[in-house]
């Protein structure tokens, strides 16, 4: 609806119909684009739809939708070894981050100040067949699927370390949350980071290949303020939902794998 031509007048249409999930997953999602020429389109797409939402959701008398905002781990910036929870300081580094960190506190402020169902899930990293294909887990697969290995894959920084898990799995999850009486603010991750370089050195090896002859790390793929390094605590999660992510990165890698052999 935003990229089309950013009349929100089919939203208010889809709006007259009652709905018991509402699930926001929308919006601009590259951090990188986020400063130069998608700066605006990262606000507006983020922001715009969902105080449509928030607006419906206000006018309901009964039966009141239940609505997810999907917020990300930047908005926590980077912290070190910290490992980042709820409570954690927000320090977002990129218009996306704080795009992010906008929606959550609307969110929470909503929540408490008209009694409305609805919360954010800050999202750590998380791979899917059907990302784009710039997304790492995506660009890499697809390299190996084309076995074009003349060329050399254009990657950045491959030292960060983050905690990645299945967008699948992650939304069972959330469907789960949304089905339970309390509603709340969760982070939901493994619990597990890793490097980047581990996670390309298993993609290779898995085709008998040493990732170093078929990597080239391109300056234009750097972020000035990179997040090097993150670490997730899911505690309330596991305390209060009895349902957090099972599959390791490995699992999450052979799916991959799985899927290009297909």
């Amino acid at each position: 609806i935003f990229k089309i031509n950013k009349n929100f007048n089919n939203l208010h249409s889809i709006l007259k119909n009652h709905y018991k999930y509402i699930i926001h997953l929308g919006g601009q999602s590259s951090v990188i684009k986020s400063y130069s020429e998608l700066e605006q389109e990262t606000f507006e797409s983020q922001i715009f739809p969902f105080q449509i939402f928030l607006e419906k959701l206000k006018n309901q008398k009964k039966n009141k939708t239940k609505f997810m905002f999907s917020s990300s781990s930047e908005i926590f910036g980077y912290q070190k070894k910290v490992r980042l929870n709820e409570k954690s300081v927000k320090i977002p580094q990129s218009p996306y981050a704080l795009s992010k960190l906008i929606g959550y506190e609307i969110i929470k402020s909503y929540r408490e100040m008209f009694n409305l169902k609805v919360f954010s899930i800050i999202f750590f990293n998380h791979e899917s067949f059907l990302r784009d294909d710039n997304f790492i887990f995506k660009k890499i697969s697809n390299y190996l699927i084309r076995e074009n290995y003349k060329k050399k894959i254009e990657l950045g920084n491959i030292d960060v370390i983050r905690d990645w898990g299945s967008s699948e799995e992650y939304m069972k999850i959330v469907s789960d949350i949304m089905s339970q009486k309390k509603i709340d603010d969760y982070v939901l991750a493994t619990g597990n980071s890793i490097r980047l370089k581990d996670v390309i050195k298993y993609f290779f090896k898995n085709k008998g290949l040493d990732y170093k002859k078929f990597i080239k790390i391109n300056k234009k793929y750097l972020r000035k303020y990179e997040i090097k390094e993150n670490y997730s605590d899911i505690s309330k999660i596991k305390k209060n939902t009895k349902t957090y992510p099972k599959k390791g990165i490995h699992d999450l890698i052979n799916q991959f794998l799985s899927y290009e052999n297909r």
